[in-house]
């Protein structure tokens, strides 16, 4: 955080914060007495976001938001579709544009407006929208385009056109993507962007504008 101190998610110990000046831990659980505790003990993904604010993804207990004096919980309702689209969070990304993103286990990408405090969705066979509804990573470049990792390749969406491009794995094709379970998407210093996969390093062919990428695999 803005004091250099750490927070740390854990699979089923709740929340821990690390005071590294005083060199001590304090830990947030879950407690079913009351609704303004951490809403689960398995934590998946972390952001702090540029009001200060600690956001947190649970494995099904749904998003939580900590403003450093109670939890806010954020759950699914089926019968609200305004209501974040699963219990289960898997990515939290805030962009320069100050939007929040939410990557699911199951149900797609979602967009927080923080006005209604409520969500839209992005679920695979909707009209613009991403093409897998397990969110594996985001991640955004220095031209403001959402890089979207899934487990059936990679959605990009761009922002001088508002749009989703689809890139995926093609038999045959060398220049695609060397597998569609994305781990990881990251652009680098020179504004190259590298998506890890199941299968290997890809490089982005930014220069030809296609949904194309360079494969970089260990020899077998």
């Amino acid at each position: 955080d803005r004091k250099g101190n750490l927070w740390i998610g854990t699979n089923g110990g709740g929340l821990i914060y690390y005071d590294r000046k005083n060199q001590t831990f304090k830990q947030f659980k879950h407690d079913p007495n009351d609704p303004k505790s951490l809403s689960g003990n398995v934590i998946v993904s972390l952001c702090i976001d540029r009001e200060n604010k600690l956001w947190i993804g649970t494995f099904y207990a749904g998003l939580n938001c900590y403003d450093g004096k109670t939890f806010t919980r954020y759950t699914n309702d089926p019968q609200d579709p305004r209501t974040v689209s699963d219990q289960s969070i898997w990515e939290i990304y805030e962009d320069t544009s100050g939007r929040l993103w939410i990557g699911t286990f199951s149900q797609g990408l979602d967009l927080f407006d923080r006005q209604t405090k409520t969500f839209t969705h992005y679920k695979a066979g909707d009209p613009n929208s991403v093409t897998g509804n397990y969110i594996s990573e985001l991640a955004e470049d220095s031209e403001g385009n959402l890089w979207v990792g899934t487990s059936v390749g990679v959605d990009l969406l761009t922002k001088s056109t508002g749009y989703f491009v689809h890139m995926a794995s093609e038999a045959g094709n060398p220049a695609s993507l060397s597998n569609n379970v994305v781990l990881d998407i990251k652009e680098d210093k020179q504004h190259n962007v590298w998506v890890g996969t199941n299968d290997g390093l890809n490089l982005y062919n930014k220069e030809t504008k296609q949904q194309h990428l360079t494969s970089i695999m260990p020899d077998r």
